[in-house]
């Protein structure tokens, strides 16, 4: 039958098929292996993954697990599963459960960070012991995960530690997926500009950027986050300005340069409010957390308090549009938004709530609550990590592995709960 089928109609139909089916399609024929491998259908399955508007509402979810208690020191396992964003997402709803590609550490040493997601490729960072800090890109869906080559900007003993940002993201001008570490000399954090620099995908290789670097002071603990093409950080300017002023830095990952966006005005020089930028709706979003009030010439008083604003038009500051406020004493962090308009946050006791704005009505949902200030609660909830996840190819080709045996030899397997 496919002998009567010109190439186009089953180029068409297999570019509507989900990841799954394709990987196993390959075992057809050779034709369907060259294609299903090359990177123009891999780029056209992304792309149209992209622009579908049927309304994945998978998510991809991590938190943190504290086992242990007593006298025994308490271990902290990473969780990682796909959920759907709908009545079902809570501790005992039905999920799909991964294996992260690098073996579990205990807490709190070796656990890898997540520096982003994108099209359901997962961008993590751990410490190894022997070879420093190691970045992978992992992409559950076809059981892939790939180590990064060893960034050409290392610490060492002469030029002191290096404090880093990153910002992970995706080029449709040239179906790349791109990687920008921003490191910072620690001695001289506050004075001089970071040195930057990017992976490509496509290459396989780090470069420096040439573009200016921001003279922004970055808040390394704080994500960045992929909206509009660009990668977001919120930072503010140094101390040795005369005027302080927070303001947020994009790096466009198509031109590779660094962009400057204003915060709305209200925020422009307003210190302790803690700023975090997110994603809603597709939208660039900041929100700030006011936990030590304004100050007593404010016509208004409030404290620990979180804003939630949205940037309607990117790029233009006049946009800057105030959703609602979250006044629950006690929250830590927004975490994100779900598909029906609630807000994930964390609170002090390190537990997962989710808040209805509308109603303003908390739900707990009974992940990471624990009793015990001793257990670092502070590093738990930070574990929290939320973001849209679309199945996507990209690694098919890659080879498969992690540097230093960390390589978790169930990491092909998910099981469904």
């Amino acid at each position: 039958m496919l002998d009567y089928l010109p190439d186009e109609v089953v180029l068409e139909i297999l570019i509507r098929l989900p990841v799954k089916s394709l990987v196993r399609f390959r075992c057809v024929c050779k034709d369907w292996l060259s294609l299903i491998s090359s990177n123009a259908f891999i780029a056209a399955h992304t792309n149209r993954s992209l622009s579908r508007s049927d309304g994945n509402n998978k998510i991809l979810f991590r938190y943190g697990q504290l086992v242990g208690t007593g006298l025994t020191p308490p271990r902290c396992f990473e969780q990682l599963s796909l959920r759907s964003d709908d009545g079902s997402f809570g501790y005992n709803g039905n999920f799909i459960q991964l294996n992260c590609p690098l073996e579990r550490a205990v807490f709190p040493n070796n656990f890898p960070n997540m520096l982003g997601s994108w099209n359901g490729l997962i961008c993590l960072k751990y410490y190894h012991p022997s070879y420093g800090y190691c970045y992978t890109l992992w992409n559950p869906s076809i059981h892939k995960a790939v180590s990064l080559p060893e960034p050409n900007l290392v610490s060492s003993k002469s030029d002191g530690i290096l404090k880093h940002s990153h910002g992970f993201g995706y080029d449709p001008s040239t179906n790349d997926v791109k990687l920008v570490r921003l490191a910072y000399h620690e001695p001289h954090i506050m004075k001089v500009p970071p040195l930057v620099e990017i992976y490509t995908l496509n290459t396989g290789c780090w470069r420096a950027v040439t573009s200016p670097a921001p003279s922004y002071i970055i808040n390394e603990r704080c994500l960045s986050v992929f909206v509009n093409g660009a990668s977001h950080w919120v930072a503010h300017t140094p101390p040795n300005e005369p005027t302080f002023r927070n303001v947020i830095v994009a790096f466009d990952m198509g031109d590779e340069v660094f962009r400057e966006i204003a915060v709305p005005n209200c925020f422009v020089g307003k210190l302790y409010l803690n700023m975090t930028v997110a994603v809603r709706d597709g939208l660039l979003c900041l929100v700030p957390f006011n936990e030590r009030g304004f100050n007593e010439r404010e016509e208004e008083q409030e404290k620990e308090c979180f804003y939630i604003w949205v940037m309607k038009e990117y790029g233009i500051r006049e946009s800057w549009t105030k959703l609602f406020n979250i006044h629950i004493g006690g929250l830590k962090r927004v975490v994100g938004f779900r598909k029906n308009g609630e807000v994930l946050v964390t609170d002090r006791c390190g537990e997962l709530l989710s808040y209805e704005p509308n109603t303003q009505l908390e739900t707990r949902l009974g992940f990471c609550k624990f009793s015990s200030l001793e257990t670092k609660i502070w590093f738990v909830e930070s574990w929290f990590y939320l973001d849209k996840y679309i199945e996507s190819l990209i690694l098919l080709n890659a080879k498969n592995g992690v540097p230093g045996g960390l390589a978790n030899r169930s990491a092909s397997s998910a099981r469904s709960r």
